[in-house]
């Protein structure tokens, strides 16, 4: 495509969106939700800057609450415009700020006894700041490489403590808030008291009506009938404006003009403590981790909302680039708001007009709305604070207990506890242990042994003479077959180890002779689990069992193989598949039976022995039958052929295979002497589904479509012979695989 070309394109895309987003009942639409939603997104972001620069920060709140609103309205920017679904609108996130504002407290008592305000402000700047900007370079690189699917890996249970403690924090930091710092006990002090427990409960109350109403606008109504309340308690006990702001009720004296300072200015980049903030870097470590995994969340649950398809790589390097904007803002980590985005599907039907316009009113608010700022009381914001974190404590505490396993539950609850006294990468850590250590013992409980047979109810595809089946069935006990599934380890290796030791324990039946171990379900062997294979080599040497290994490719043959695992005459045979290492053992248990030796040489006797009371007859119908002699290797049958011919094998042996282009052939059935070819084609008129070749110089009897017809005309006694044949011989393929189906079942 030319350049003019795409600039065309790209002209005819931007009419087409000017005219979707501007016409006037749209418009209307559009301007409303934008509206109400900077109402929802304002003031819980500047419950976020009152978080952070709170405590001996908190003469620069104003500043911080500049830096906050900027970088919310560059992530709102961006977020908009670049996401595949354009009424995504994007905010500066909880857990985050949270995780901030406890680092922050910690840089600050860990600088130098008298660092200077400035120093303070600088190096919590530039904490923010660094934690953005590596957040959004995460964010991207996993989109880019398309690796985000990865962080959901990570237990859900951890995720939920996590949450779940950020909940905690987040109530703290209200109550904290609205007492300007943590004085613990003394928080029951008649004159403490009076600053944060009506917030808190209106932090409730806040929770209460959100979950019993779930109307957009409680929120804002709650915030609104918070300050109104706050208001009319001062002017009943007569306490002027004047005091309030001077007593620290209120969010504090705002400059005149802009809030906000670029915060990589020279400045404010060379009086941060930088040596300060390189050891505090492990704290921050559990925002790209629960932001990554939050983002994915929300994209996942937005995309059910909107019934829209959702790139969640293309949002990762979305929130990225909204991300680095918003650091060079000042602002804290964000990405998409499942409620605010939603709220605009619902409303706008989905638009980036109402984004756009969030973004412009937050814009206004840092250099026009200085002055609505100074009239909000820390009771109100710390209130809000207390709600998220209810919120987020309601939702993986209470409700946690109905939605998770009791033992992950647990977790939830100890990371709780441990991020509550301790902090968040120890309560991360020891999340991460427990989960391990559930995941092991769940693992454990689960067998790896899928399926076990016995050589009486699984049989290879090799088709038998009757004597032959019965010697195997009778001495079926003597072969011990195990499906394996997988991942295997040490526990579960050994507890394989342990289920064959038993069996060959066991007095109530003959000595096994053969264990027969299938890999092909195994997806992995840990260098561990090597051992308990060893010890079952010694096992089949002490015990005098043949161990055969099936299905062993790819990594799981070369660990054997580097563990020296080779053939043993009489202890270890490695065979490539399963239906193969069945026929071995079953040759073998033939071998040392009297069966073996038998000669059923003709094929009117081996359909006397199916039929014997039809002896007479059976000679009528061998005259209907047409002898050919086939050489090793010959097709008797071609794949996708038309059936004109039933086969009769009478000496040597066929194989019916699949054939597909560019794949290995699969072995169907090996038939030899008394067995039919080709009868399903035959009968049913359909192609031929598989090729059949002769294994060795083989002697077949074939009748024709015209022969039978002609048979059934003259000579209905030998037509009624071979069906009854044939529905012998099918109902003996009919009951084998009955009893195999039966042996999966168990």
């Amino acid at each position: 495509m030319s350049a003019s070309s795409s600039v065309s394109a790209f002209r005819a895309r931007w009419s087409a969106w000017l005219e979707e987003e501007l016409r006037p009942a749209q418009l209307v639409r559009s301007l409303t939700t934008g509206f109400l939603i900077y109402l929802l997104e304002v003031i819980v972001v500047i419950s976020f800057a009152a978080l952070i620069f709170s405590g001996e920060l908190s003469s620069q709140v104003f500043y911080g609450v500049g830096l906050v609103l900027a970088g919310d309205a560059l992530l709102c920017f961006f977020t908009t415009m670049l996401s595949s679904y354009p009424g995504s609108i994007g905010l500066e996130q909880d857990a985050p700020g949270a995780i901030l504002a406890l680092a922050a407290a910690a840089v600050i008592a860990a600088l130098p006894a008298g660092a200077s305000q400035t120093e303070q402000f600088s190096t919590v700047v530039m904490m923010i700041v660094a934690t953005t900007l590596t957040t959004g370079l995460f964010f991207i690189l996993l989109g880019v490489f398309k690796l985000g699917g990865f962080v959901r890996f990570l237990p859900y249970s951890v995720m939920g403590g996590f949450l779940a403690g950020t909940g905690w924090l987040l109530v703290m930091g209200g109550v904290g808030v609205m007492v300007e710092g943590s004085p613990g006990l003394a928080l029951l002090h008649q004159g403490l008291l009076i600053r944060w427990l009506p917030g808190v409960i209106l932090g409730v109350l806040m929770l209460v009506a959100v979950n019993r109403f779930k109307s957009p606008l409680v929120l804002p109504a709650s915030f609104a009938g918070g300050v109104g309340l706050f208001y009319i308690a001062s002017w009943l006990v007569k306490t002027p404006f004047a005091q309030l702001r001077a007593e620290g009720w209120l969010l504090g004296s705002f400059p005149s003009g802009s809030l906000w300072r670029f915060p990589l200015q020279a400045e404010i980049v060379t009086q941060a403590n930088w040596p300060v903030l390189a050891g505090h870097v492990a704290n921050l470590a559990p925002i790209l981790i629960v932001s990554v995994i939050a983002l994915l969340l929300n994209a996942n649950g937005l995309e059910l909302i909107t019934k829209k398809d959702i790139n969640l790589n293309r949002e990762l390097v979305t929130s990225g680039i909204g991300n680095l904007a918003a650091a060079l803002g000042g602002g804290i980590v964000g990405y998409h708001a499942i409620s605010l985005s939603s709220l605009n599907h619902t409303l706008s039907g989905g638009k980036r007009l109402p984004g756009l316009l969030l973004a412009l009113l937050l814009g206004l608010t840092i250099f026009q709305g200085a002055a609505f700022l100074g009239y909000i009381p820390k009771m109100i914001l710390g209130a809000l604070l207390v709600f998220l974190g209810l919120s987020l404590l309601f939702e993986w505490v209470y409700q946690a207990w109905f939605r998770f396993p009791k033992s992950e539950f647990l977790i939830i609850l100890i990371i709780l506890l441990v991020v509550a006294v301790q902090g968040f990468m120890e309560g991360i850590a020891l999340g991460l242990v427990l989960a391990i250590i559930l995941f092991v013992v769940s693992y454990s409980q689960v067998s790896v042994v899928k399926h076990e047979f016995c050589g009486s109810n699984y049989r290879s595809r090799v088709t038998r003479s009757r004597r032959q089946w019965d010697e195997i069935a009778a001495r079926g006990d003597e072969l011990c077959t195990l499906k394996l599934q997988g991942f295997i380890f040490f526990g579960t290796a050994n507890s394989l180890f342990e289920k064959v030791r038993e069996r060959t324990r066991r007095a109530d039946l003959p000595p096994v002779r053969f264990v027969v171990l299938d890999f092909v379900q195994v997806s992995g062997l840990d260098s561990t689990a090597l051992l308990s294979f060893n010890k079952l080599l010694q096992l089949a040497q002490d015990r005098r069992f043949t161990l055969v290994l099936t299905g062993l490719s790819g990594k799981a043959g070369e660990q054997f193989a580097r563990r020296g695992f080779q053939a043993q005459p009489g202890v270890l045979q490695l065979i490539s598949d399963l239906d193969h290492g069945i026929e071995w053992c079953e040759n073998q248990i033939l071998a040392t039976s009297p069966v073996e030796t038998e000669s059923e040489s003709s094929l009117k006797a081996q359909l006397v022995a199916i039929l014997p009371e039809d002896d007479g007859r059976i000679d009528g119908l061998m005259r209907y039958l047409e002898r050919k002699e086939v050489a090793a290797g010959d097709y008797l049958v071609h794949q996708g052929e038309d059936p004109d011919r039933l086969y009769f094998i009478e000496t040597g042996q066929v194989t019916a295979r699949l054939e597909s282009p560019g794949q290995e052939q699969v072995r169907l059935e090996t038939m030899g002497g008394g067995r039919t070819v080709g009868e399903l084609g035959f009968f049913l008129g359909i192609k031929r589904t598989a090729a059949v070749v002769a294994d060795q110089p083989t002697v077949v009897y074939s009748m024709s479509k015209e022969v039978l017809e002609q048979m059934e005309k003259t000579d209905p006694e030998a037509a009624n012979t071979f069906h009854r044949i044939i529905v012998h011989l099918l109902g003996e393929r009919t009951a084998h695989l009955i009893r195999v189906v039966d042996a999966l079942q168990r």
